[in-house]
């Protein structure tokens, strides 16, 4: 090769195309007015899918799980929890449908259809 026309592969030969950015970031996260969730009852939950049922709203209780995207298996667990003592659904019924915090659970509820 002839003098002066020798290719150097320095790596300062991008300095000029580097760039420095700055990011500040707020010390304390303030958080926005946040929507506190609401729980359904699970009993009026499957008088809800029952009553669906009853009306032709749906066929059947596969047709219901259709329309709601849910497994047939979950529709029948919830409809199962008709089948708890009169007393217990009464009481349960009594709470209302929508609740602020999860006073009992649908799978908690499913155990003492299990045991009586």
């Amino acid at each position: 090769m002839p003098k002066g026309l020798e290719l150097t592969s320095s790596p300062d030969c991008n300095i000029d195309r580097t760039f420095t950015s700055i990011f500040y970031f707020p010390q304390k996260v303030m958080r926005t007015n946040q929507i506190k969730p609401l729980y359904q009852n699970p009993i009026c939950l499957a008088r809800e899918y029952k009553k669906m049922i009853d009306d032709n709203k749906v066929k059947n209780q596969a047709a219901l799980a259709r329309k709601l995207g849910i497994s047939r298996a979950r529709v029948t667990q919830i409809m199962n929890l008709l089948k708890l003592d009169k007393s217990i659904i009464d009481h349960l019924e009594q709470i209302g449908d929508s609740m602020d915090k999860k006073i009992i659970s649908e799978r908690e509820l499913r155990k003492i259809i299990h045991q009586s």
